[in-house]
């Protein structure tokens, strides 16, 4: 029986076990990552209003105005065209607010019904309770590596507590193994993956969404190797870097890589060698590497549209207007735009104006989630 499981994935890229019997070292470990939650300065609200003509209008401090207005179309049962969703300058979302909450759908209502403007604000605690914060995991790893500290293979078994809805988790459960191979090379590596739904707040997308947790386990067993193989912790790092212009074992495209250059810059700013000859006992100095895909094209739900549209107007005067569907949630995507525009038209920034984030007005852009703003609306642009 499935019981309280949501998804399970296990893959296999090249020959682990035989990686594993040959290695000069094996190292292992147990690891938890605790949840956290994203706790944006500006909490999650939403303002409804419906006209006389019957328009339905949604103010809400969203990441994703498309995918909510189509949900509020769909969940009411009133048609798109009824309905304006506008995103207006965030306080923060980090992932929090990437998907639609209980609050737009209840004002939309409730405006409706009443005919008057309903605004719901979540309090701090509320906000603690929606969650979709960063899922905790329970890891275990097991590494090996030869004797000049290159690891061959990693096995890596991940448990995650997903709370008690689905939210983004298929995509969580497939990011905790998938984007393990960078920024170090594996020649070979399998992760067996299993989101669970306990009876707790549900869990989602934050910085660095299924990524950050199984890092922190690899960091670690890169460490303890380090210290087994008598190599320094930078240095064993450096022996094990992916190239450039590479490909992973999972087939993940790396363009170009500044890794070894970050390396080097921190080495030398943080007097690694000299402070770490000198340092007390129970005092210590850390690195760590981490990687993250940028301009993912996985949409929150399968569709023919494409990635991201703009349209560029001209007055008279010879100003620029862009009209962008991409949110700016603060990492400024609407900057982005307006730089671009002006550079290719040859006009001076100040010349453009962007107006973004109103589906009645932009085209559809899919939301602001996984780095992928810059090159979607960027290359539309």
């Amino acid at each position: 029986a499935k019981g309280n499981l949501h998804k399970h994935v296990a893959l296999e890229f090249g020959d682990v076990e035989g990686a594993l019997a040959g290695a000069a070292l094996v190292i292992e470990g147990d690891y938890f990552f605790e949840g956290t939650t994203h706790a944006a300065i500006e909490p999650h609200c939403a303002l409804a209003a419906s006209a006389p003509d019957g328009l339905l209008t949604v103010w809400s401090a969203t990441q994703v105005p498309h995918y909510l207005h189509r949900e509020l179309s769909r969940v009411l049962g009133i048609p798109p065209r009824r309905i304006r969703v506008i995103q207006p300058p965030l306080g923060g979302a980090f992932g929090g607010k990437s998907e639609p909450f209980d609050l737009e759908f209840c004002a939309a209502k409730l405006a409706l019904v009443t005919g008057r403007p309903v605004k719901l604000l979540y309090t701090r605690e509320e906000v603690f309770y929606a969650h979709r914060g960063r899922h905790p995991m329970r890891m275990h790893h097991r590494m090996g590596l030869d004797a000049e500290g290159r690891v061959v293979a990693l096995d890596a078994r991940t448990l995650i507590d997903g709370g008690a809805y689905s939210s983004f988790g298929l995509v969580t459960t497939y990011y905790s193994g998938q984007l393990l191979c960078a920024p170090y090379a594996l020649p070979s590596y399998r992760f067996e993956s299993t989101r669970a739904y306990p009876n707790k707040p549900a869990c989602g997308p934050k910085r660095g969404h299924g990524s950050v947790q199984p890092r922190f386990a690899i960091e670690v067993q890169l460490d303890k190797a380090a210290a087994a193989l008598g190599l320094d912790p930078i240095e064993l790092r450096r022996i094990n870097a992916i190239g450039e212009e590479s490909r992973t074992v999972n087939e993940l495209a790396i363009g170009s890589n500044g890794f070894l250059e970050c390396l080097a810059q921190v080495e030398r700013a943080s007097q690694w060698k000299e402070r770490r000859a000198s340092l007390p006992y129970g005092e210590g100095l850390g690195v760590a590497g981490s990687t993250y895909i940028s301009g993912t094209n996985y949409p929150i739900y399968p569709n023919e549209m494409p990635q991201s549209a703009v349209q560029v107007t001209l007055d008279r005067s010879g100003r620029a207007r862009v009209f962008s569907g991409a949110s700016d949630i603060g990492q400024g995507s609407d900057t982005v735009v307006a730089v671009i525009v002006a550079e290719e038209l040859g006009l001076a920034l100040e010349d453009v104006r962007v107006v973004s984030a109103d589906t009645d007005l932009c085209p559809v852009d899919l939301g602001a989630y996984s780095s992928r703003l810059t090159l979607m609306v960027g290359n539309a642009c």
